[in-house]
């Protein structure tokens, strides 16, 4: 047992120097990172704008039926009358030149957003079926200026309930336009 003594005897001052060494070799590669480290330069992408769920107005106007309960965008919508300051008519691109019922959703109302006959517009919203319950909650908000308003709405079997409207005038951009 004495032999295994004396062979660790040198063991202890060979430990301090590999241990020593070690601090030196992750220093000089701390340094050596340092100095030869460049900057990573991020670089957002910033996603485009994705339609969502773009319907040709051709295609929607041959079965308006069947887009009921989905969001869709149409594009290029013309403004064909107004229905009071919440809702307008379109005419669709079938044989009769149907026409097919818009209506703005209460975040839109409150935003004062407007459209006038003839312009052309972007929307997106939800196509729902037509209701007893919604007409009568839409003549609640007065959304019916002439009694002659809701007798005309009945007529539509579905509608869009417009989300977003690209192309309208809001009140806030209509008092800053200066006057000439």
């Amino acid at each position: 047992m004495g032999t295994f003594v004396k062979s660790r005897a040198g063991s202890v001052r060979l430990g301090t120097m590999l241990m020593i060494l070690c601090f030196v070799a992750i220093g000089g590669f701390m340094y050596w990172l340092s100095i030869t480290a460049e900057p990573t330069e991020v670089v957002v992408v910033e996603p485009e704008e994705e339609v969502l769920n773009a319907v040709p107005f051709d295609d929607f106007s041959a079965g308006t039926a069947s887009y009921v309960g989905q969001e869709i965008t149409l594009q290029g919508i013309t403004v064909t009358t107004l229905l009071g300051q919440h809702a307008f008519w379109t005419e669709l691109t079938d044989l009769q030149n149907t026409a097919y019922l818009l209506h703005f959703s209460e975040a839109l109302v409150t935003d004062s957003t407007s459209v006038t006959a003839g312009t052309t517009v972007d929307v997106t919203g939800m196509v729902t079926a037509m209701s007893d319950s919604i007409l009568d909650a839409w003549q609640a908000a007065g959304a019916f200026p002439q009694d002659i308003d809701r007798t005309l709405a009945e007529f539509a079997e579905n509608f869009v309930e417009v989300t977003s409207i690209e192309g309208a005038a809001s009140s806030a951009t209509e008092s800053e336009e200066p006057s000439s």
